[in-house]
């Protein structure tokens, strides 16, 4: 059965405020080391850098396991960049291994089509945007940066049918013993952190010694 007019003009309009929030995103981010970078902008689209090593996901999938030098680095990458989106009141929605393009052997945030584009004045410890919160985003990186510490590709959705909104059970998260980055994953999975810059600071803690982003993701 063929699509109405009025169902057509509806569609149309959530397309429309889609990209405009996207673009509205993209502005305010501005350039980060950690976000793919937007060329320009349309009433038809948004042009963005081209990541040639394709998404996490799939880079994961193909490529062989590299040195543990190299996972922190892009564990405190996606970190950094987390905390600096959320920083700008953007609530991701999507943080996921195929929303991470790799890029020069650098990684990069992309797709903000279902973010949240908050008040710079909101208070990303509290906020509750349509069930999404600041830890459910954590909770999301988790599964990110387990993977990439174990390199074999692991999801979670908060939101979807399977998981209908529930925090996942201990005896269903896979093993983390003796994983280096085992105390921050399993906090993030147990929504520990209030905000990332609690995890942020953990994680350079934990990962190498304290020192800054300046001095080990070059």
């Amino acid at each position: 059965m063929s699509e109405q007019p009025d169902d057509m003009e509806y569609i149309n309009e959530i397309n429309r405020r889609t990209l405009e929030n996207e673009i509205q995103i993209y502005q305010r981010l501005g350039h980060h080391d950690g976000i793919i970078s937007c060329l320009g902008t349309s009433n038809y689209g948004i042009e963005l850098a081209f990541a040639k090593q394709g998404n996490l996901e799939d880079y994961i999938q193909a490529q062989p396991e590299p040195q543990e030098s190299l996972k922190i680095e892009w564990i405190l990458s996606v970190i950094d960049t987390l905390s600096y989106v959320h920083s700008q009141g953007v609530l991701v929605d999507e943080i996921a291994l195929r929303n991470f393009l790799v890029a020069d052997g650098q990684l990069k945030l992309t797709d903000f089509g279902q973010s949240s584009l908050l008040p710079l004045s909101t208070d990303m410890d509290t906020i509750c945007d349509n069930d999404l919160t600041t830890t459910i985003e954590i909770l999301h990186l988790g599964w990110v940066i387990y993977s990439i510490a174990v390199w074999h590709v692991h999801k979670y959705y908060f939101f979807d049918k399977e998981h209908d909104m529930q925090w996942p059970n201990l005896q269903d998260l896979p093993p983390s013993e003796g994983l280096f980055c085992r105390t921050i994953v399993e906090r993030c999975w147990n929504g520990q952190y209030i905000n990332m810059k609690a995890l942020k600071e953990e994680a350079y803690e934990t990962l190498v010694g304290g020192r800054k982003q300046s001095d080990c993701c070059r």
